[in-house]
């Protein structure tokens, strides 16, 4: 099975999380490093979310095509397959997840182009913990109760 057919499966994939009463919405993070991993799942963590991570596109899109996570937040310089393709297979096999992509350095033509693929939003780090928050809470729905937690 490939990666793309793996997409595809997870795109397929209705999460019944949002529609069940107090089941807080699942965050992937994909990251590959770990105290930056760590530190966004704690972050997140605390805000009443799940969290779950992962240390590049394969090994995410090698997990169980059945959790459907609410959102993703990424990093745009993962080993092996970058972030930004990473969105592009998600699209291409038509999974809507909203993503969030981070970056160390970015230049205006990187920025543009997430955009253009369907990045749901671009965060520059160093990131402040309340700009991710605000991010999120804006794609889940719910800005006042994240940025309260």
């Amino acid at each position: 099975m490939t990666a793309t057919d793996l997409a595809r499966g997870r795109a397929n994939v209705m999460s019944h999380r949002s529609e069940e009463k107090n089941v807080p919405p699942l965050i992937g993070v994909i990251d590959p490093e770990p105290v930056s991993r760590a530190g966004l799942r704690d972050l997140l963590r605390r805000t009443g979310a799940d969290v779950s991570t992962y240390d590049s596109a394969e090994s995410y899109l090698r997990a169980d095509p059945r959790i459907h996570p609410a959102c993703l937040i990424v990093d745009i310089l993962l080993p092996g397959m970058s972030g930004l393709e990473l969105l592009r297979r998600l699209r291409d096999s038509k999974d809507r997840v909203p993503v969030i992509l981070l970056a160390d350095e970015t230049d205006v033509p990187t920025a543009v182009a997430a955009m253009r693929e369907g990045a749901a939003d671009f965060i520059e780090k160093p990131f402040v913990d309340a700009a991710v928050l605000r991010h999120v809470s804006k794609l889940l729905g719910n800005a006042d109760d994240a940025l309260s937690a």
